[in-house]
């Protein structure tokens, strides 16, 4: 069987959407003839922990981990934050409250460059070298964020000669979360250095949005070498979910995921607030559940808007518990990052919800990638966050099919296939096939 050695920091226990890219590809590469070895960290830090994932490792899969320099240490201490409580993954979008989180931002951007996983490199290297000797790997595939996973693949690609496919779950340089952050000139020039380079030279490059490679990355390289493919659903982690159904007592509005200030769903709470005085929802019939980790703005523009009685939260749960939820809801909500960029992001959350075949409610770009794939598979409606006069007629009108027990079970499962796991697996074994075929 030919092997692939992938470099990736995000690795089980980690849990979130950031995860299961790889670990989706890891799983399904050995149908289509391809051995995973994987290189990754020993104890990262992780935005959170998902133990359960671990059962998607398919056996003799062999895992190397390394130790490595990780400054969130000394950012908590610094922060006072106990060293048991996660770090948010986008905490750069996040606007500093106190002076400590400013200077710790602005030693993060001009300093650790290009992210806070530098201090990784060196002993990923110095193991990477010494598995390709033993294991004899066909080639490399390295898949960001963070970025400096595509430095370590590199180095490793050209001290062994061997082929690259550089994965990008996220923009590099691009990213939503430097819009509004301040960096130094010689911070900037050197990440898009380094960025280009990369581009340069790896051998193929795939996305997950196929505006990424429009709107950025082929702009930087050749675009004939960029590849979509985007994320998607795993049909097993449906295998005992009957998505076929919903609750036919109360109208349930799910969101799955965290919810920071970059998605503070305003309009939908105004909307909400509207259909809650004219009597037409009230929490005996009505609530928004939120799955995942919410942070207190979210709250507070809930209270503000006084319909903390149609909202439930609960925490963060292991993924095959939160796809739980599915089964009783009637729609479901995805919330874009609201930033100049967000055209090109495409939660992974998306075919899931897809899969689930139930009416999806995106708040976002109408002409992004998210609004392009729903009205592709007639899943749903992409709205702007602030037209709450539309969405507020979208969700009286899923309210009353509901009423009238009228849902559609939209997107046959023969429409969403193309984003099956497997499927795109699939995809990635037919690139990695032609790449050592043409060494």
């Amino acid at each position: 069987m030919k092997k692939v050695l992938i470099v990736t920091y995000f690795w089980p226990p980690a849990g979130g959407p950031g995860v299961q890219r790889v670990l989706k590809f890891v799983k399904y590469l050995p149908n289509f003839g391809w051995q995973p070895i994987i290189l990754t960290v020993a104890n990262g830090e992780y935005a959170a922990v998902d133990p359960t994932l671990e059962k998607n490792i398919p056996k003799n899969i062999r895992v190397y981990k390394t130790k490595y320099i990780e400054p969130f240490s000394f950012y908590k201490k610094f922060l006072g934050i106990k060293n048991e409580q996660n770090i948010p993954t986008a905490v750069l979008a996040e606007n500093p409250t106190n002076l400590k989180q400013k200077v710790a931002n602005w030693i993060r951007l001009n300093i650790f460059i290009p992210d806070a996983k530098i201090g990784w490199k060196y002993f990923a290297v110095k193991e990477g070298l010494k598995i390709i000797k033993s294991e004899r790997p066909n080639l490399i595939f390295s898949s960001s964020p963070p970025p400096t996973v595509h430095l370590i693949a590199k180095s490793l690609s050209q001290k062994s000669k061997l082929r690259w496919i550089a994965d990008f779950r996220d923009p590099w340089t691009d990213i939503h979360y430097y819009e509004n952050q301040k960096r130094l000139e010689i911070s900037k020039n050197l990440d898009l250095k380094l960025e280009k380079n990369v581009l340069q030279e790896a051998d193929k490059i795939t996305c997950i949005s196929q505006l990424d490679i429009e709107e950025d990355f082929g702009k930087k390289t050749d675009i004939g070498k960029c590849i979509n493919i985007p994320n998607g659903y795993d049909e097993e982690d449906f295998y005992d979910l009957n998505t076929n159904r919903t609750n036919k007592n109360i109208f349930t509005l799910l969101h799955l995921g965290a919810v920071n200030s970059e998605r503070n769903p305003i309009g939908l709470f105004e909307a909400l607030k509207n259909l809650k005085q004219n009597k037409f929802i009230d929490s005996s019939v009505f609530q928004f559940v939120f799955v995942g980790k919410v942070e207190n703005v979210i709250k507070e523009t809930i209270t503000e808007f006084e319909i903390e009685d149609l909202i439930s939260f609960i925490d963060y749960l292991p993924h095959q518990q939160a796809l739980k939820y599915l089964e009783e809801a009637a729609m479901l909500i995805l919330l874009i990052t609201n930033s100049e960029k967000n055209r090109r992001i495409l939660p992974g959350k998306t075919f899931e919800y897809l899969r689930a075949q139930k009416f999806v409610l995106g708040l976002g770009p109408t002409d992004g990638e998210v609004s392009r794939i729903i009205n592709k598979v007639q899943s749903g409606e992409v709205v702007n966050y602030t037209d709450k006069v539309k969405i507020e007629k979208i969700i009286k009108q899923q309210f009353n099919s509901w009423h009238r027990d009228l849902v559609d079970y939209i997107s046959s499962k023969e429409v969403i296939a193309q984003y099956n796991r497997e499927n795109l697996t699939k995809k990635l074994a037919n690139i990695f096939d032609e790449l050592i075929i043409k060494k």
